[in-house]
């Protein structure tokens, strides 16, 4: 319920939301391991335990920038194969422009109609949980293929092989672009990284804290915590403000017949 209400938030909220959490989260668990624990008195102690939490502390952060790096890198890269299935259907569209016949005429309605439909309805389907293709979109694309089919099998029209040949290009993106929303980062990495953070916070307990090292602890966690945000928000290209753009399929959509 509660991840429900979260990701109903602006992305900005929810950055700030998981700052705060985080930065919570590493005061109580710093407090709880220094009155559990004790300080660490000894000066041997001590020097081992501040090289090991600064080796910890840098692993921890490369981990965290990498895989922000990598799921920004996925972002992009599914927007630009968006952009390139929309110049796709593009492109189709302009073949059925040589055709004049009334044929040629319903087939390039369906493609704006297909394009508005992933604009509008499957953006939505693949934004939910789980992520799914559009149904009304598979309709259109099943009624526009039999049309098209009835060209291929004939061989008598060139451009029913090559609108054809379009089409399954078009489900092939439309199917990669499924199992990309579909994918995540593996829980496991979530539960090294909880654990990595565990084990850090613990390792403050060497120092005695006052206000102003709080502060300064707090602001660490916390930035820790709106990488996270950042990496679940892009993990998510189909919702949210941050989302993919459905614009170039909305362009199609509104295309006229010349």
């Amino acid at each position: 319920m509660i991840q429900g209400f979260l990701w109903t938030l602006p992305d900005l909220l929810i950055v700030a939301a998981f700052f705060l959490f985080f930065a919570l989260l590493g005061l109580v668990v710093s407090g709880l391991g220094q009155k559990i624990l004790g300080r660490v008195v000894a000066e041997p102690e001590t020097r081992l335990v501040d090289r090991t939490q600064r080796g910890l502390r840098a692993f921890l952060v490369f981990l965290l920038a990498l895989t922000l790096n990598d799921v920004r890198e996925k972002f992009v890269r599914m927007d630009a194969e968006a952009a390139r299935e929309a110049g796709e259907i593009k492109q189709l569209h302009r073949i059925l422009e040589i055709d004049p016949s009334p044929l040629a005429a319903q087939e390039r309605v369906l493609l704006r109609e297909y394009s508005r439909l992933i604009a509008e309805d499957e953006w939505e389907t693949l934004g939910a949980e789980p992520p799914k293709l559009s149904s009304r979109a598979d309709k259109v694309l099943l009624e526009l293929r039999q049309m098209v089919k009835s060209r291929a099998m004939s061989g008598r029209e060139v451009e029913g092989i090559d609108i054809w040949a379009g089409l399954n290009q078009l489900e092939d993106l439309r199917q990669g672009r499924l199992l990309k929303a579909q994918s995540s980062t593996a829980p496991l990495f979530w539960i090294v990284i909880v654990l990595m953070m565990f084990l850090e916070c613990l390792m403050t307990t060497e120092s005695k804290m006052n206000r102003r090292r709080k502060i300064t602890l707090g602001g660490y966690y916390g930035s820790l915590g709106m990488i996270v945000g950042l990496i679940l928000i892009f993990e998510r290209p189909f919702c949210g403000s941050t989302r993919l753009s459905a614009d170039p399929f909305r362009q199609i959509s509104q295309l006229q017949d010349h």
